[in-house]
């Protein structure tokens, strides 16, 4: 690299550079470590938004007799190359979802 590039750079895009360079020279152990640590606070607030969805997820939201209709017609095998497993699946996610 050129000295011409790096006076170019702002600060904050030179402290991103030097950041990714550290990363690349970390060997697959530790990326995987720093990737997991990094992870954990995310994780731990999502699970929390998830568990308030699952609450909220219960009472079926508004109008269900369309998807009711739709899950029928897939149960049905009136759509091509849907079966049973696949409509069964596509229920399930819509009750987790409070659609049904």
């Amino acid at each position: 690299m050129s000295k011409g590039k790096n006076r170019r750079r702002t600060p904050e895009e030179q402290a991103i550079h030097e950041e990714a360079v550290r990363l690349r020279r970390l060997t697959d152990r530790q990326l995987v470590e720093q990737f997991h640590r990094a992870a954990e606070p995310e994780m731990a607030a999502s699970a929390r938004s998830v568990a308030q969805d699952g609450a909220e997820a219960d009472t079926p939201i508004g109008n269900t007799s369309a998807v009711q209709a739709l899950l029928t017609a897939l149960s049905e095998g009136k759509c091509k190359g849907i079966k049973g497993a696949t409509a069964y699946k596509v229920a399930q996610f819509a009750a987790e979802m409070g659609l049904v």
